[in-house]
């Protein structure tokens, strides 16, 4: 599904150079739910914002779906983002004077698809995530969990190949968090969604398939070695209960 090489990213401010991201090469598969962890300044959102194609990297390149998207200009790499992917925020992203429905149907909307066909679409995966009694609410109605649901059910209406979550728990508590990841799960599970998310929460690592740590613009192998070993060790103790 994704295939990035030797992936560098240098930030430039005035006359000093920061290196983001100093050679990553990673494969994430079809269907898996991938989260992306490491401490503060590691390089973890800045890796997915290049895999996302949020951002352009300074050098390497990188594959989803059999496509070089490394190669495409901007307008190319807008039209994939549209066609291909969706993005999950922390901030939710949302369009507060638009109610629930509208702001899930715009997504399809601007694909050029019939209206009604976006809404409809927008009506189903509005009740797959748990809000189809909240369609003709304002934004500004509901909690925090719920319209980070909103922002799911944005990401999820035009089918995307890989949905992209940057920390899309940071401002929610405890309970809600728990709704999102389950709703992440399940969704993962169901629809053999890719999801690629970032974390920072220790407690998240349960719901991922693989987690790709990240130190100081590079991959942590050795913490990536440990966790797979953890990981077979805790199959291995499930198959014996």
């Amino acid at each position: 599904m994704i295939e990035a090489r030797d992936l560098r990213k240098i930030y430039r401010m005035g006359s000093v150079e920061v290196a983001a991201l100093k050679g990553v090469s990673l494969a994430i598969d079809d269907g898996e739910f991938v989260g992306i962890m490491g401490p503060s300044g590691s390089g973890k959102s800045t890796l997915l914002h290049q895999l996302g194609l949020l951002d352009t990297p300074t050098s390497g390149s990188i594959v989803i779906s059999g496509t070089d998207v490394s190669r495409l200009d901007d307008e190319g790499r807008t039209l994939f983002r549209l066609m291909h992917l969706g993005y999950v925020f922390q901030d939710y992203a949302l369009v507060t004077d638009l109610d629930v429905l509208e702001n899930v149907a715009i997504s399809a909307i601007v694909r050029g698809r019939p209206v009604d066909e976006c809404y409809a679409a927008a009506r189903e995966v509005l009740e797959r995530v748990g809000l189809g009694r909240r369609l003709h609410h304002l934004i500004g109605e509901l909690s925090g969990g719920e319209q980070q649901r909103v922002s799911i059910a944005r990401a999820l209406v035009n089918t995307p190949a890989i949905v992209f979550a940057d920390e899309p728990c940071a401002n929610l508590d405890t309970e809600n968090s728990q709704i999102v990841l389950d709703l992440f799960r399940r969704i993962n599970r169901d629809l053999g969604q890719t999801i690629v998310m970032v974390s920072h929460e220790p407690w998240h690592m349960d719901y991922f398939d693989r987690i790709v740590f990240m130190k100081d613009g590079l991959l942590d192998t050795e913490r990536m070695r440990e966790e797979g070993l953890r990981a077979k060790q805790r199959m291995i103790i499930e198959k014996v209960d």
